[in-house]
């Protein structure tokens, strides 16, 4: 199977899909048990964001963005004949909050739409497990890969960071011998990314100097002046959006006037009201595993046109976040679709393994969700910093996997 070939769908005709044939059985299961979340009218599933703490701003726009696909979904008759209703809990990125708040809605939810962080992520692998749950994510760990209970949308940390640096090299940004400076975060996210970097720059010939920071250092000034000092001709930058406005107002300081390539995460459209605006339009660069808000394309204007309908004139911190969410909520739709005789966790579970080709048009690249222990796809975009394109962010290059990332074996687990 081509697991990059497109297959592309209206977000409407879609919908429309999804509603018809949801409305072939009210069977709950094949066993006529009632199973949690699932009554004749309802399907709940559930979602632990972080609300309020480092990574809030892309958590309250993938709320914004998940409930805009479940309004569009029950407005066309829903699915299985049944109505989807979010459960929503805020975490804080706190691990024990997360845990408590899971373990408070758990029993009322088919499963989760959206649980955010793969530092939450791990620490409720075993309760996950042991519910046999269905489990959608925001994070993209190549550790998440492997166990069919966890969905991971798109390209991994470790992929993206090497589609990324192929890119940087392909355009002449860094050549054979030069030192690629990688500033990462503690924890899975920056770890995982820093197996790509190590792997691309392996590869490519480039040398790597790393750097580690924690989600709650604000000045990295010392991080780049160490790069600096390396020589650093490129930065690899994974960190908070406001740690990135501190990355590159410190390399502009410091007269270091090298490329910034942020992963999905790391960037927020308010940077381009503040004092960094100019340091990031001129350097940064950001590789994402989906699609722009701010993208030419049907379904996408069809989203930002919900968003604006809504917000009005503010836009939203994080386009990704609201595309990401948006677009997972939709192949939650055809996953449950695929199980409406069996509207079981163990259903559901099994029809997940059903859906080979999925995507909506600019939204993401095609999804292959058949073996979990494979990323769902390895392309990735690259967009820049534009303040006249809606949610800040330009298409710089189109999906794409690179040749290192088909080489490139991923590690489950």
């Amino acid at each position: 199977m081509n697991r990059s070939r497109p297959r592309v769908f209206a977000a409407a005709a879609l919908v429309a899909a999804l509603s018809v044939t949801g409305c072939s059985t009210k069977a709950t299961s094949s066993a006529g048990a009632a199973a949690p979340g699932v009554s004749d009218a309802t399907i709940k599933l559930g979602m632990l964001l972080d609300l309020s703490g480092a990574f809030a701003t892309s958590g309250k726009t993938s709320n914004a963005g998940s409930q805009f696909a479940v309004d569009e979904i029950n407005a066309e008759g829903g699915v299985c004949g049944r109505k989807i209703e979010l459960v929503i809990r805020d975490h804080g990125y706190d691990v024990q909050k997360a845990v408590t708040a899971y373990d408070e809605i758990a029993p009322e939810v088919l499963g989760f739409l959206n649980v955010y962080g793969s530092a939450i992520t791990s620490a409720l692998r075993d309760k996950i497990s042991s519910n046999d749950v269905l489990v959608g994510l925001t994070a993209f760990a190549p550790t998440l890969l492997g166990d069919p209970h966890l969905l991971v949308v798109g390209a991994t940390y470790d992929i993206q960071a090497i589609n990324s640096v192929d890119w940087m090299v392909r355009e002449g940004l860094l050549k054979k011998g030069d030192t690629l400076g990688h500033i990462y975060l503690q924890g899975e996210i920056g770890e995982n990314s820093l197996k790509g970097s190590t792997f691309a720059a392996g590869k490519l010939g480039l040398k790597l100097s790393g750097q580690q920071i924690k989600p709650t250092d604000a000045d990295l000034t010392s991080q780049v002046n160490a790069l600096k000092a390396a020589g650093a001709k490129a930065i690899l930058l994974d960190s908070t959006a406001k740690q990135t406005a501190a990355v590159a107002s410190a390399a502009q300081a410091a007269g270091l006037d090298v490329p910034i390539m942020g992963n999905v995460a790391s960037f927020s459209t308010s940077l381009l009201s503040t004092a960094a605006a100019p340091a990031l339009t001129k350097r940064y660069y950001r590789v994402s595993g989906v699609g722009l808000l701010g993208a030419d394309t049907p379904a996408v204007k069809a989203l930002a046109d919900k968003w604006k309908a809504k917000f009005g004139a503010q836009q939203p911190e994080s386009g990704g976040a609201v595309v990401l969410s948006y677009l997972s909520t939709h192949l939650w739709a055809k996953i449950i679709s695929g199980t409406c005789g069996d509207l079981t966790r163990k259903g559901l579970l099994a029809a997940r393994a059903k859906v080979t080709d999925f995507s909506i048009d600019g939204l993401g690249p095609a999804l292959d969700l058949s073996d979990p222990a494979q990323p769902t796809s390895r392309a990735s975009q690259i967009h820049r910093p534009d303040k006249d394109v809606y949610a800040g962010m330009k298409l710089v290059e189109d999906f794409k996997v690179s040749d290192l990332a088909k080489e490139y074996q991923v590690k489950a687990g």
